[in-house]
């Protein structure tokens, strides 16, 4: 597809908290960041997926970067399928195998090391919490508790679940790499499992479906941790001294459906880390 000047030219087919997505030709799609990024993210997110396309992790092929009415994006692979989200949800019945697939994808990249480009964990987490506008009690917490962490050298994906899992054809691909890291699996690890814990399904599911994953959320839960720890070792330390952080960098994130959850779960963290 030729470029163009103006977004109201484009088919808007999905959109995120970071991005829109757009048709664009035959198999293609672009992702076009909202706000005031640069050209230089959208180089950066692009060189992310071929970086790890190069160490065997499916992710949506980069065709290029572009910009639209001064917006950068990236053309991408368009994917048609659906994610392991709709899918649970759906056809609760599934849920024991997509979990257990979605616990391999996740073992299996965390067995890759890193390029060394990309950002620590560690300070990746700094900035989020500090800049999280959670209470102070809760960031000072958060903070200490990243002080004591060592540094890893894993590929992380930073916001892992099966929402970020599409299902096309059968093949599994792992989309939305923002916040992509290198550091200690537990990070990572530690998300995934708060996330599938206090996480509620897309408001824009229909509310049977909805119901339908509530009830489907124990098992998916069990059968994800199971299958993690089978297929990579969890360091139990660095796992509970990781949810402090994890949790308070969502503070960020702004989804007030979790709010009271999310304050819940610190305070009984930060008790426990202090007993």
């Amino acid at each position: 597809m030729a470029a163009t000047d103006s977004v109201t030219q484009l088919k808007k087919i999905a959109e995120g908290r970071e991005a829109e997505i757009f048709e664009y030709g035959d198999g293609r799609v672009l992702r076009l960041y909202r706000g005031d990024r640069p050209l230089e993210h959208a180089q950066a997110q692009a060189a992310i997926l071929r970086g790890a396309a190069a160490l065997g992790v499916r992710v949506p092929a980069v065709y290029g970067v572009e910009s639209v009415g001064n917006r950068p994006g990236i053309v991408m692979e368009r994917i048609e399928g659906r994610d392991l989200f709709e899918l649970i949800a759906s056809k609760p019945w599934r849920v024991f195998s997509l979990s257990g697939l979605t616990a391999r994808l996740q073992a299996n990249m965390h067995n890759q090391a890193a390029p060394t480009e990309l950002p620590p964990t560690r300070e990746s987490y700094r900035r989020t919490v500090s800049s999280s506008g959670g209470p102070k009690e809760f960031v000072d917490a958060a903070l200490r508790s990243l002080d004591d962490l060592p540094d890893g050298d894993r590929l992380l994906h930073g916001d892992f679940h099966p929402g970020n899992i599409m299902l096309a054809a059968d093949e599994p691909i792992i989309i939305d790499w923002s916040n992509v890291s290198r550091g200690s699996p537990e990070a990572d690890f530690a998300r995934s499992m708060m996330m599938l814990r206090l996480g509620e399904p897309p408001p824009n599911l229909p509310l049977l479906i909805r119901v339908l994953a509530h009830f489907a959320r124990a098992l998916m839960i069990r059968t994800y941790e199971r299958t993690y720890r089978k297929h990579i070792a969890v360091d139990e330390d660095l796992f509970r001294a990781w949810q402090l952080p994890v949790a308070v960098g969502r503070i960020g994130e702004g989804y007030a459906e979790e709010r009271e959850k999310l304050h819940e779960h610190i305070r009984e963290l930060i008790a426990r880390d202090a007993a």
